[in-house]
């Protein structure tokens, strides 16, 4: 196979129990096998991965480097690819089977479009649960134009990503201190070079497990302290490389989307180190002005007092508060018929634009 279209590019590292289904998911695509290479990047496994993958024969390259990251591993992919649309899959997720052909008939529905996302699953097999991401938000065009689109844009993941290998050849190669996060950067470079095209339809699950690298269902410290600094990390590469490539200069949606990336980082910091009253009022209220032109008068107003509890209450009693309102089966609903989130010309529903949508889960 010398020229195939698409390389399915599988980033891998220590996920034997994971990664055939992975590849599965990949070899059972509803698109001519002649037209994909499957290509493996082992980031420096040290279970049985390497025996697992080389068990595909020619079917699978692999590729085995010493362990970097995650940016170092997609690298390390990028550079031996062939495909003119470059798919991305973490190891522990699995692509539905009609992912690529869908994806190849956006991109040549949209001549224009350099990236390709779709709205995916979250999947947790041990819980029997697989469910819609529902805070997805479908965009087409050039999202910097638009910074109202640029506030409400998220919720999207490695799995969830094609590129064409020119805006690929623009955003690669990555950062490499991005050992996690850096399809962070992937996705924010990459709708600043074209034109992006999102499909409505769930093309992937995402999967939640205990030894994921950045989503822990308990507190995690180690964990956590390493995603902050890679998280860090992925703020300020995606600066440099805006400033660049001229586009803090000139485009107010560079600095809006570098900030949604401080307020999520802030998020992840307080995890680790509880802010005070005043530090916490603070992010509450960069918060509010960064989206509340999105929002109606009546939820601006909610929201601002939202964040005056915020510093009545503290950080932790203001995250018990709000617990105990989502589980309500009432509140969430009398808030939302007395005041609405989005505005009223907003015709594509969505979740108000959390700023922890801007982490890939």
């Amino acid at each position: 196979m010398s020229h195939p279209f698409v390389t399915a590019l599988i980033n891998a590292y220590n996920h034997e129990s994971f990664i055939a289904e992975a590849i599965e998911s990949a070899l059972a695509q509803d698109f001519p096998a002649s037209e994909i290479e499957i290509l493996v990047v082992d980031d420096g496994s040290t279970d049985r991965t390497p025996e697992i993958v080389q068990g595909y024969g020619d079917r699978v390259r692999y590729l085995r480097k010493e362990n970097g990251g995650q940016a170092s591993a997609l690298n390390t992919g990028f550079a031996e690819s062939h495909g003119e649309v470059i798919a991305l899959l973490d190891s522990d997720d699995v692509w539905l089977p009609q992912k690529i052909r869908r994806v190849v008939e956006e991109f040549d529905r949209c001549p224009e479009a350099g990236a390709v996302f779709h709205r995916s699953q979250y999947w947790c097999p041990d819980e029997s649960r697989c469910e819609d991401d529902a805070s997805f938000v479908p965009f087409h065009g050039y999202l910097p134009d638009s910074t109202d689109d640029i506030l409400r844009f998220g919720s999207l993941s490695t799995s969830w990503t094609a590129l064409r290998r020119n805006v690929a050849r623009r955003v690669f190669p990555l950062p490499e201190c991005l050992r996690v996060f850096a399809d962070s950067y992937v996705i924010v470079t990459s709708i600043f070079c074209a034109p992006v095209a999102m499909l409505e339809e769930s093309l992937a699950r995402y999967r939640e497990h205990a030894t994921n690298l950045t989503f822990s269902p308990t507190p995690d410290p180690v964990r956590a302290k390493r995603s902050n600094d890679s998280f860090r990390c992925a703020i300020e590469e995606t600066r440099r490389w805006l400033e660049g490539n001229g586009f803090l200069a000139r485009s107010r949606s560079a600095a809006l989307i570098l900030e949604r990336m401080a307020l999520v980082e802030e998020l992840q910091r307080f995890v680790m180190n509880p802010p005070g009253r005043m530090e916490f009022f603070s992010h509450l209220r960069r918060q509010h002005r960064l989206y509340s032109p999105l929002w109606s008068p009546a939820f601006r107003v909610f929201d601002l007092l939202k964040t005056g509890a915020g510093l009545a209450l503290g950080y932790h009693g203001f995250y018990g508060a709000q617990r105990l309102y989502r589980r309500s089966s009432s509140l969430p609903r009398l808030r939302e018929s007395l005041a609405p989130a989005l505005r009223r010309d907003f015709q594509v529903s969505g979740n108000g634009s959390r700023p922890e949508s801007m982490v890939p889960r």
